[in-house]
């Protein structure tokens, strides 16, 4: 009897509170070096500079030409040598004409906001793989410690019905049952090992490698269900369609310039001229342009053109696609909430009492082995469900918080700019 009720304790510890940890990581901390180590973060800050300076060449006025041209040398009679030589010193410089500058610089800063916001949203999405990476984890190590307790449960259970054959209590087909019972915890053991560290690796290359011991985190507590309309409401200003945005407006822009460009740009030149033969000076100028009488740019305005068209159906389709993403996330996040709430609040308890009536009944000769067996089978089914779970509702909940933009907040200060 007393081996029974050993069993039946070793039963309710069956249960999800978190275990104790040296040193812990908590989440907000592994956000943090997720944001400070990933190496796809570092490169997105790096592609908003890079657009940044892109922005900045755009902006920049073309660079005058200094001009020197020696005429009239190395010829014959009075031409012979330099006495005749005509020596003219000035500088060029083409203008833009039609606003070319204003419209290219508009064209590059449209492309810097698309670069940025691109960045936040992989940000973003790093932030959101990192959060979940941490919950697997989290629910890898709770599957593990659960698996090591079944496993130690099976070996309380194989003894006890060892020493019941043993006394001709039990017969030897409950014995090899309890064989078969060890057996397969064993398996799940390994298997929650193998579990274990597939998580962890995904976290660590996540945070690309930053050094810590073992992590915390509250699986009882469940996370709130958003509301579904302001999910879809929270669509609409993700960083995707912002971007999308953005492209369209850059894409009038691009069409803005292709016209102006089909405008010639003057050069306009002003020097000096050294009359050698006299000793004397004079000024010149001139001006120059392209002549449009084959190339009007035609090709750019076309292209130009379409791509205006392309630009808004890309950014209706972007939205279609984030919004249909939106709602399948939600429906599965609300289905493994309601499916996890239900484990914890009521089947869970209830699989570990009927464990801990069928474990005392069997010690005291009132059920069977098969009752015995079948109340432990299902208790580690309810339990390794309830794992399942939230491991689904952890998954759609990193989407959701992905297209909220829930982590915004901790990245204002490492990617600069108007991302509200």
């Amino acid at each position: 009897m007393k081996l029974w009720i050993g069993i039946a304790a070793l039963a309710v510890s069956f249960s999800f509170a978190p275990a104790a940890f040296a040193e812990p990581l908590e989440k907000e901390a592994a956000l943090t070096m997720a944001l400070k180590n990933n190496p796809r973060v570092n490169a997105a800050i790096a592609r908003i500079e890079s657009a940044e300076g892109m922005r900045l060449q755009a902006s920049l006025i073309p660079n005058p030409e200094v001009m020197l041209e020696i005429e009239n040398f190395g010829g014959e009679d009075e031409r012979n040598g330099f006495d005749g030589a005509e020596a003219t010193l000035g500088i060029e410089q083409e203008i833009e004409l039609g606003g070319k500058r204003q419209k290219r610089t508009e064209v590059a800063e449209y492309q810097t906001n698309i670069v940025r916001e691109r960045s936040v949203a992989e940000a973003l999405s790093v932030l959101a793989e990192t959060d979940y990476a941490f919950m697997r984890l989290a629910i890898a190590q709770e599957r593990l410690a659960l698996a090591e307790k079944r496993v130690a449960l099976a070996a309380e259970t194989h003894e006890a019905v060892k020493k019941r054959v043993s006394a001709a209590a039990a017969s030897d087909i409950q014995h090899t049952k309890a064989d078969i019972e060890q057996s397969a915890a064993k398996l799940e053991n390994t298997k929650a090992q193998k579990e274990l560290a597939e998580a962890e690796s995904v976290l660590r290359a996540l945070l690309a490698g930053s050094d810590y011991s073992d992590i915390q985190a509250d699986l009882a507590a469940l996370p709130d269900l958003p509301d579904r309309s302001a999910l879809l409401e929270a669509v609409k200003n993700t960083p995707q369609i912002r971007a999308a945005t953005f492209a369209k407006m850059q894409a009038d822009a691009r069409f803005d310039l292709a016209k102006a460009n089909a405008l010639p740009n003057p050069t306009f030149g002003l020097g000096v001229r050294r009359y050698n033969e006299n000793d004397s000076n004079a000024l010149v100028a001139g001006v120059s342009f392209p002549l449009p009488v084959f190339n009007r740019n035609q090709g750019e305005i076309k292209q130009a053109k379409a791509n205006i068209l392309e630009a808004d159906a890309n950014a209706r389709q972007q939205h279609i696609d984030l919004e249909q993403s939106a709602l399948a996330a939600w429906e599965t996040l609300a289905a493994a909430h309601a499916e996890a709430g239900a484990y914890q609040g009521d089947m869970v308890p209830s699989a570990e009492r009927a464990y801990r009536q069928a474990s005392e009944g069997y010690g005291a000769g009132r059920f069977s082995f098969l009752d015995l067996l079948d109340a432990q089978r299902t208790l580690y089914e309810v339990q390794e469900a309830r794992l399942d779970s939230l491991l689904a509702l952890y998954e759609a909940k990193a989407q959701i918080d992905f297209l909220m933009g829930a982590h915004k907040p901790l990245i204002q200060d490492i990617i600069q700019g108007d991302t509200e």
